[in-house]
């Protein structure tokens, strides 16, 4: 019997072996196999519960364990503890106590709202009074500026017309830019229209506009050249027109044996220099007690 029983006894001593330190070490690709002198084997089943006595090296991996456990279970805990107040109040006819805490957030977040709301309100008036404020004095500034608009009815409607959001002039124009828009051609006007229409802001179609004028008007003027000959046709257009000296005849006679010379006018001078020296000879004959 004894020998039966002492039989078995060899059947522990695979135990150690057993142990999944040759599974640990099967990644080879990971490097050299893990010992078990590394990993030291822990009692699992005869393990009394407390953290004490978790070996160090488990430390690490049973708290990580024990924190989400315990997350879960507080979860489920509160939820518990809610169910059986609900069961309760209903076993003794008592209102949900879930009615309650609904009530209280609800309140709360009223509150919020409301202060909120209260906030909107009082910035909403506040920029309505200041747009209100801001386009009274734009307006009041912009017919300061262009008063003569008010006395021009053609020019006002044309005004009314490009301050429509809804015109064939590219839409609605700022009222200044607008404004300057009418003083000039038409010619002008179209080129500020289809920049417009292209996508240029205001300003800068008004610019391209303004440069348009200038250069018309450039064009239109005279050139020195043109001036200085229109100037000359002038002067022998006046020559021809004046009477020879030599056959003026005054009526009455003179003791003077023959025609007194014409003193040079001011419109004989053919220069800024001439009309210069006849003026100073003027005024030093008429200083000078001389007649002019």
């Amino acid at each position: 019997m004894s020998e039966e029983v002492a039989s078995p006894a060899p059947a522990p001593a695979p135990a150690p072996v057993a142990a999944p330190a040759p599974v640990d070490a099967a990644p080879v690709s990971s490097g050299a196999p893990i010992s078990e002198s590394s990993s030291p084997s822990f009692a699992w089943d005869s393990w009394d519960g407390s953290s004490d006595s978790i070996p160090e090296e488990h430390q690490s991996a049973y708290q990580a364990i024990h924190d989400n456990f315990q997350t879960s279970f507080k979860s489920r805990e509160e939820e518990i503890d809610s169910l059986r107040s609900m069961y309760a109040a209903m076993l003794n006819e008592e209102d949900d106590p879930r009615i309650g805490d609904l009530s209280k957030q609800l309140e709360e977040l009223q509150g919020k709202y409301d202060n909120r709301d209260t906030e909107f309100n009082t910035l909403r008036e506040t920029h309505e009074k200041f747009v209100e404020t801001s386009a009274g004095e734009y307006v009041d500034r912009f017919w300061k500026d262009h008063e003569e608009l008010s006395q021009d009815p053609e020019k006002l409607g044309m005004l009314v017309k490009l301050l429509d959001d809804e015109n064939e002039y590219g839409g609605s124009w700022d009222g200044h830019a607008a404004a300057e828009l009418l003083s000039l051609s038409e010619d002008a006007m179209k080129v500020a229209v289809d920049a417009k229409k292209d996508g240029v802001s205001d300003t800068y179609a008004l610019k391209l506009a303004m440069a348009h004028a200038q250069l018309e008007e450039a064009k239109a003027k005279p050139s020195p050249q043109q001036v200085r000959a229109q100037k000359v046709k002038a002067r022998a257009e006046a020559k021809a027109k004046a009477p020879r000296v030599g056959a003026k005849i005054t009526n009455g006679a003179t003791t003077a044996s023959s025609p007194r010379k014409a003193k040079p006018g001011m419109g004989d001078a053919s220069s800024l220099d001439d009309l210069r020296n006849l003026a100073a000879r003027r005024a030093l004959r008429v200083h000078g007690g001389g007649r002019s």
